[in-house]
């Protein structure tokens, strides 16, 4: 991938070796493939359907909000 910018490389990469993404993973709810951000005390939050297939979405026991 090829990035036009006029910005300096230093200023454009500044923070990507930061991970943000360290309170998420990838799991399933009831065979649901999501994207869970862990919230505290064991608890986790769905965040993202990740799934092509439309019948999980139309689940109404798993979707984005949900505490698990």
């Amino acid at each position: 991938m090829i990035l036009w910018t006029p910005l300096p490389a230093e200023q454009v990469l500044d923070g990507l070796e930061e991970n943000s993404y360290l309170n998420y993973e990838q799991s399933e709810v009831e065979g649901v493939p999501v994207l869970l951000e862990k919230i505290g005390d064991g608890q986790k939050r769905v965040v993202r359907i990740n799934s092509s297939n439309p019948e999980h979405y139309l689940n109404q026991n798993v979707y984005p909000g949900l505490i698990t």
